[in-house]
């Protein structure tokens, strides 16, 4: 059979294909906190009569008039909003009538006119997302049967003011303008009185959003009384379900219920939106219950990955202006911190930092050794590398003349700190770097450093001192490799697990998104207190189940076997 042509050029709004129950759903800007109590209690009191009955609806819409300040004859229910548009576009629109239409914006007005064979004429939004007030009314000419002003916009997220509505209603007067409400809740603002003074102004609003009625769809639908005649002719006479109305009522009684919902609502938008920018991402502010977040070129695989995790959100890469943009919508604290969570271990860093001792190098023959060396040179008693390694997982001890001392300590033995220093320098540097430190062998590849530069900065924090460092990078050949090297002198005794020194490369790299390649737990403590990702990395001396546990437990989000692991990790 074939259909109507118009339907030929047609794309079907896109639904999930699968169930959405049991996944976090940050997609579809619906309350994620649910609707009031009241609304539960009312459908449970439904009498038998009430849906065996068709509905009516005068009552219910005099009901509804206090509320909105509006006679009931100039309001009409419809079946959800996207019912309320159709509405609409079949009272007004003809074949090839014109359309002016902001964009980037809600799929079905696109569709709904495509259906009637209408002509769009798109009014791109501003580049910082403001209503194209301007461009628009140049647009305008007798020959637009329709506006439509999405307020605030979505995806946009922005509204336009009240006085450039003015302007538009104003000039517009032969062409009906739709004001399209959805997220008024969250902007505090309506303009749905002005219907008493434009006879050309449809006013579009839900129970979708902030009552949390999505699953029940009820819309409602304000304009001057002759536009309500006309609308009721294309409207079904029992579209609204009885529950639907019933569930909207109680709703709109349960006045501190919504409160609440909107105020938490914004308390949770900044607080993603702060999480959001300190993890280095751009975010737009919105007057609606969604944020809008730039993840650049990976949007399709951020996208995709939140997927696989069961976290769902909305995907507007492809819409005019939102290159790079994920719509998120605000969820509850629970269900904004498994995103926050998901996302920074998904979208890629910005730079890769590395410890150095245990990780780039291996100090088992160096460090270790002197450590051992120097025990014993004050207690005349032998100590076993288990020993040291088991002051190394306890934290607190990142610098080994640190772990010394308290070894020696622990031994009954009391040395100045100063003392144990020259005697370890001593055995470890030697005579012009002859001494332990020869032993050193470099362990991460030139192959896997080259390959992050194609993508990354690097970094190095370590708690070396800084002519140990430069020794160990110049003996590798890599003394020219790394664009932030943060030793021991650079700290200012705020060592790990500090974050001080991996904060101090993020700010000499104007940098917030990394991770962090450590071996022990003051490493993967310091990222973490950093708000960087850690990764472990297994010591070439230590290859032990018990370590990877132990790193972590103290949340390590993977354990490498060895360094060069890293370039499988990040692909």
């Amino acid at each position: 059979m074939k259909t109507r042509k118009y339907l030929d050029i047609l794309t079907p709004y896109k639904l999930f294909p699968v169930s959405r129950k049991d996944k976090i759903r940050l997609d579809l800007n619906e309350n994620t906190m649910g609707c009031s109590l009241r609304v539960i209690e009312a459908i449970r009191n439904l009498r038998s009569e009430s849906i065996s009955i068709y509905p009516e609806y005068s009552n219910s819409i005099e009901q509804l008039s206090p509320h909105f300040k509006i006679p009931p004859e100039n309001i009409l229910l419809t079946n959800g909003a996207d019912d309320a548009i159709r509405t609409v576009m079949e009272t007004y629109i003809e074949i090839d009538d014109t359309i002016l239409l902001p964009v980037p914006t809600f799929s079905m007005y696109e569709i709904f006119a495509g259906t009637m064979g209408a002509r769009i004429v798109s009014v791109l939004y501003n580049k910082d997302f403001s209503f194209p007030t301007n461009r628009l009314l140049k647009s305008l000419n007798p020959e637009i049967k329709l506006i439509v002003i999405v307020n605030p916009g979505s995806p946009t997220g922005t509204s336009i003011e009240k006085k450039d509505l003015l302007k538009i209603l104003e000039k517009a007067n032969n062409a009906i303008v739709l004001l399209d409400e959805a997220y008024h809740h969250f902007a505090n603002e309506t303009y749905v009185d002005l219907i008493k003074h434009f006879k050309n102004l449809v006013v579009i609003q839900t129970f979708s959003k902030a009552y949390g009625l999505a699953g029940l769809r009820l819309g409602i639908l304000f304009s001057d009384i002759r536009n309500i005649n006309e609308l009721k002719k294309v409207s079904p006479p029992y579209s609204v379900n009885s529950i639907a109305v019933i569930a909207g009522l109680a709703a709109l009684k349960d006045k501190n219920y919504t409160e609440s919902i909107i105020q938490n609502i914004q308390l949770e938008k900044e607080f993603l939106q702060r999480e959001l920018v300190q993890a280095g991402l751009k975010v737009r502010q919105t007057k609606t219950n969604f944020i809008l977040v730039n993840v650049g070129k990976w949007a399709d695989e951020v996208y995709q990955k939140l997927l696989e995790l069961n976290i769902l959100v909305k995907n507007i890469d492809d819409l005019p202006l939102m290159k790079g943009y994920l719509r998120i919508t605000v969820g509850t604290r629970r269900e904004n911190q498994i995103f926050l969570e998901a996302l920074k271990e998904i979208i890629p860093p910005e730079v890769i930092l590395f410890d150095m001792d245990g990780v780039m190098v291996d100090v088992s023959k160096s460090y270790r050794l002197v450590i051992k060396k120097t025990v014993e040179s004050f207690s005349n008693q032998g100590i076993t590398y288990e020993e040291i390694e088991s002051y190394k997982s306890r934290g607190g001890y990142n610098n080994d003349w640190d772990i010394t001392e308290a070894i020696l300590n622990n031994l009954g033995i009391a040395v100045p700190h100063n003392k144990i220093v020259r005697i370890f320098q001593q055995y470890y540097l030697g005579n012009n770097f002859n001494g332990f430190i020869k032993n050193e062998k470099w362990l991460l590849k030139r192959s896997t450093l080259n390959k992050l530069k194609q993508n990354y900065r690097v970094g190095i924090v370590t708690g070396r001192p800084r002519i140990e460092a430069e020794c160990a990078l110049k003996k590798a050949g890599f003394e020219k490799d790394f664009d932030v090297l943060i030793t021991m002198e650079e700290t200012n005794g705020k060592g790990k697990p500090n974050p001080y020194g991996i904060e101090l490369a993020l700010q000499k790299l104007h940098a917030r998104r990394a991770v962090f390649l450590g071996d022990n737990v003051d490493d993967i403590k310091a990222a973490i207190a950093a708000g960087i990702i850690p990764i472990g990395v297994l010591p070439p001396h230590t290859k032990g189940r018990k370590t990877v546990k132990l790193l972590q437990k103290f949340g390590a989000k993977r354990v490498l076997e060895s360094v060069n692991d890293i370039v499988r990790v990040l692909e």
